[in-house]
């Protein structure tokens, strides 16, 4: 029989083509994780970090009190130059009289709200609280729906268990008694038909003004008193929001 002669396997040869570069060190990262020309990531705050001015209730209600005085005064710092010059023309007599067609009655109403709306506004406001005062029902709904809610979410966190009757509430069951809640009182007290009534009220004093108001024509000196009192009172102060 034949002998079959073994070859010797050839062993592999070097890799074809130009040999890949090794990988580099990768962009520099800074100590906040982030590489150079991304955005650096978004703060987290802290679990255990206290918000709304403070852990317990009475550091919540002074922050909220704080909270809301500052902002007035800032509302009022900020729109009273405004004011002043808008009602030297809004009170003024002399510059009412009959529109002259629907087109014009338009118009006017348009151009009068886009401008007094400031002043309209506080008319709304004003019926607005006369008829929760005047109403002692809808007083004490409105009182029981925001002490509710504010008990609930200002003075204790939205996720802290507050006991209430022998029942535990965390966050959901809170909305479960709150919701259903307001609405019952809303519509005990009549409180849509209050507000109904209240910019019905509102309408016969806005509407006629602004239809019977000529169109405001403010000269340059008005313009820029404005632009200046805007910039100069900022409408949110600092270190509150």
């Amino acid at each position: 029989a034949p002998v079959c002669a073994r070859t010797p396997s050839s062993p592999l040869g070097p890799p074809r083509g130009p040999a890949p570069p090794p990988p580099g060190p990768g962009p520099a990262r800074s100590r906040t994780g982030a590489s150079p020309g991304l955005p650096p990531p978004l703060a987290m705050v802290p679990e255990d970090e206290p918000l709304l001015g403070g852990t317990s209730p009475t550091a919540r209600l002074a922050w909220l009190r704080g909270a809301l005085v500052d902002n007035a005064r800032a509302l009022v710092r900020s729109n009273w130059a405004k004011a002043t010059v808008l009602a030297r023309s809004f009170f003024n007599p002399l510059l009412f009289s009959r529109p002259a067609d629907q087109a014009e009655a338009l118009a006017r109403l348009r151009a009068n709200w886009a401008l007094y709306k400031l002043f309209y506004g506080a008319v709304y406001a004003l019926v607005l609280v006369y008829t929760i005062l005047s109403s002692p029902a809808l007083l004490l709904g409105l009182a029981v729906v925001a002490g509710s809610w504010g008990y609930m979410f200002v003075l204790h966190d939205a996720h802290t268990v507050v006991n209430l009757a022998g029942y535990s509430l965390g966050r959901r069951e809170k909305l479960i008694v709150l919701i259903p809640g307001t609405l019952l009182v809303i519509t005990i007290t009549g409180a849509l038909s209050s507000l109904v009534w209240v910019a019905f009220s509102s309408a016969l004093v806005v509407v006629p003004h602004a239809v019977l108001h000529n169109r405001p024509e403010l000269d340059a000196l008005d313009e820029l008193e404005i632009q200046a009192a805007a910039q100069s009172h900022p409408q949110i102060p600092a270190g509150v929001a």
